[in-house]
C-alpha cells in the first residue's frame, strides 16, 4: 500500500489531501473526487500506484512540445485517473478498473530503462492527467534524468504547488491544456469552477523550476472562442510565461464555424505580441520571430532543426527560447 505524502491530518480526524487542487477532506473509507486516493485509517492510499494505461513510442510533436528537443523520439506513459469531473466521464482511464486483467504495472525505474534501452532521448507523461499521479511521476522523472533523458508532462496545470516542487527539479517540459479563461466555459468544458490556480501552477513552474512551456487550447464555438477570453488568455500567456511561448490552437468541433475560431484566435494571438502561434495543420515551419528565417523545418510528424546555432537563430543571432539541452538555464 502506498500512501499519499502530502497530506495532514484534521482535528476531526479526516485526511486533507494535497496533491491536486480539490485538496479533498477525507474519512476513512471515502474515496477522492480523482477516484484514484482513498482514505483509510493509516492515511490516503494511492489507488493507482505503480499502474500504467498506455505506453507508446514516437515523436516528441505528437504532444503539442514543438519548441521542445525537435525531431527526437520520446517513450510516452500514461496512468489512471482524471482530476476533471470532466474528463473521467468521457475518458478511457477514469479511474482504477475493477478487473485485474486490465492492470499493467510498469514501475518508475523500469519505465526510465525502456526509454535507455529504445533509445529514446526522452521521457513524457500522457494520456492522462499528472496531477492525480505524482508519487509515479516523481521517481520516473528522477530516474529519467540519471539515465540523462529529457522530462515532460502533458497536464491540465491542476497540480498544487507543493506536488510540482516535489518533482520540479527534475522537470524540463511542460505541454498545459488550457481549456479556456472563464468561469462558466471552465465549468462546463472541464467540471471545474476553480481554476485560476492552474495559472498560479503554470507561472510557478516557469518561474521557479525555469520548465520550458507549450500551451494548447481546444476551441469549442460560443463556449470559450469569445474575443474578450481569446484576449485575455493570450495576454497571461504573454505576460507570465513570455511572448516566445508557443501557443497550440486547436478545433474542439468538427465544420467551419471551429475552423473560422481556429483562425480568428490565432490573429489575436499575434495582434497581441505571441511569437509563436500554431494552428491544427501539418508541416507547419517555425520562423525566427525577429527576421523570419527558418528555424524548425516539419513534415507530418516530426520536426528538423535547420537555422539554430547554439540556441540562436542562425541569421540575426535572436533567442527564440527553445528547450535544446537537458541543462536548465
Amino acid at each position: 500500500m502506498r500512501l499519499t505524502e502530502l497530506v495532514e491530518r484534521e482535528d476531526g480526524g479526516q485526511w486533507h489531501c494535497g496533491v491536486c487542487q480539490w485538496r479533498c477532506s477525507l474519512a476513512e473509507g471515502e474515496t477522492g473526487r480523482c477516484l484514484v486516493r482513498a482514505a483509510t485509517a493509516e492515511g490516503i492510499e494511492a489507488l493507482n500506484d505503480g499502474m500504467i494505461s498506455a505506453a507508446n513510442f514516437g515523436p516528441i510533436e505528437d504532444h503539442r512540445l514543438w519548441h521542445f528537443f525537435p525531431n527526437t523520439q520520446v517513450l510516452a506513459i500514461g496512468g489512471w485517473g482524471y482530476a476533471f469531473p470532466a474528463d473521467q466521464q468521457r475518458g478511457l482511464y477514469g479511474g482504477v478498473p475493477a478487473e485485474e486483467s486490465q492492470r499493467r504495472r510498469l514501475e518508475p525505474e523500469r519505465a526510465a530503462a525502456v526509454a535507455l534501452e529504445r533509445l529514446c532521448r526522452g521521457v513524457v507523461w500522457s494520456y492522462s492527467d499528472p496531477s492525480v499521479s505524482v508519487e509515479y511521476i516523481t521517481e520516473m522523472l528522477q530516474y529519467s534524468r540519471a539515465g540523462s533523458r529529457y522530462t515532460a508532462l502533458v497536464s491540465s496545470g491542476y497540480s498544487t504547488i507543493a506536488a510540482l516542487d516535489t518533482y520540479g527539479h527534475y522537470l524540463h517540459g511542460i505541454s498545459l491544456e488550457l481549456r479556456a479563461f472563464d468561469d462558466a466555459a471552465y465549468k462546463r468544458l472541464a467540471g471545474v469552477e476553480h481554476w485560476r490556480g492552474i495559472l498560479e501552477v503554470v507561472a510557478h513552474a516557469r518561474q521557479r523550476w525555469s520548465c520550458h512551456v507549450e500551451v494548447t487550447t481546444r476551441l469549442h464555438p460560443n463556449v470559450n472562442d469569445s474575443i474578450e477570453q481569446i484576449q485575455a488568455l493570450v495576454g497571461w500567456v504573454r505576460e507570465s510565461l513570455g511572448p516566445n511561448t508557443p501557443w497550440h490552437v486547436l478545433p474542439g468541433d468538427a465544420g467551419a464555424a471551429a475552423a473560422a475560431t481556429v483562425a480568428r484566435a490565432r490573429r489575436l494571438g499575434h495582434e497581441a505580441g505571441l511569437h509563436y502561434v500554431y494552428g491544427p495543420e501539418p508541416g507547419q515551419t517555425t520562423r525566427c520571430h525577429q527576421c523570419g528565417h527558418t528555424l524548425i523545418e516539419r513534415g507530418a510528424a516530426s520536426g528538423r532543426v535547420v537555422g539554430i546555432t547554439d540556441g540562436r537563430c542562425h541569421s540575426c543571432g535572436a533567442d527564440p527560447q527553445m528547450r535544446l539541452s537537458i541543462f536548465k538555464r
